[in-house]
């Protein structure tokens, strides 16, 4: 036998049961159907960002999804970086060169992750592509989460200072494929440090 549960046995108002289940529709959690009926969505087809930062925020990703992730964000960072090369302003450069002037390796991973962030953004904005920043920026909860574990490896620090000095140089230059190149090996590096990403899943364990 079912029981029905109605939001009255949870002392909350219909209104506010509303608004929590047209939040969760619009983050593609929930999908309504034209008799007016609620189901769980398939979030592979139907969910938003919202989903992919939940399912890393609670090391729920599996071997696939993070492999996705990684795939998306090397072709909008390779390309950016390819582009920002041919495209870049004075501006961009000087911010650029402030950051990697700049950058202190010696903090926690948390402050770590936020300055990677923030220069693979400048990159991005350099391309001249208006959409690739608003994408990486969407994507920063949950790029966050995993460059924070990548960073608690001291052992990659030595590397991803020698390839953010190329990839500045590069753009500098107005080197195109060279640009591109250290930024792929950036990525390419991060997504073979098997020992960080078994600790997606928050066990020690491969996802």
């Amino acid at each position: 036998n079912s029981v029905w549960i109605g939001y009255e046995d949870f002392g909350v108002s219909r209104s506010v049961v509303n608004v929590g289940i047209s939040e969760l529709i619009s983050r593609g959690y929930l999908v309504a159907s034209a008799r007016k009926n609620t189901v769980v969505a398939d979030w592979k087809s139907g969910g938003t960002l919202a989903v992919l930062n939940g399912l890393l925020a609670n090391d729920l990703m599996d071997e696939r999804n993070l492999s996705s992730l990684f795939d998306c964000r090397y072709l909008i960072m390779t390309d950016s970086a390819f582009l920002a090369a041919q495209n870049r302003t004075e501006a961009d450069l000087k911010k650029m060169r402030a950051l990697l002037d700049n950058e202190d390796y010696s903090g926690r991973a948390e402050a770590l992750a936020k300055y990677d962030m923030e220069l693979h953004r400048a990159v991005a904005a350099a391309s001249g592509n208006t959409v690739y920043p608003l994408i990486l920026k969407s994507f920063e909860p949950s790029i966050e989460h995993l460059i924070e574990k990548f960073y608690s490896d001291s052992g990659v620090v030595a590397f991803i200072r020698q390839k953010h000095a190329e990839l500045v140089g590069a753009i500098e230059r107005g080197s195109s494929e060279d640009a591109k190149k250290a930024m792929k090996e950036l990525l390419q590096h991060g997504r073979n440090s098997q020992e960080w990403i078994r600790k997606v899943d928050g066990n020690g364990s491969k996802v």
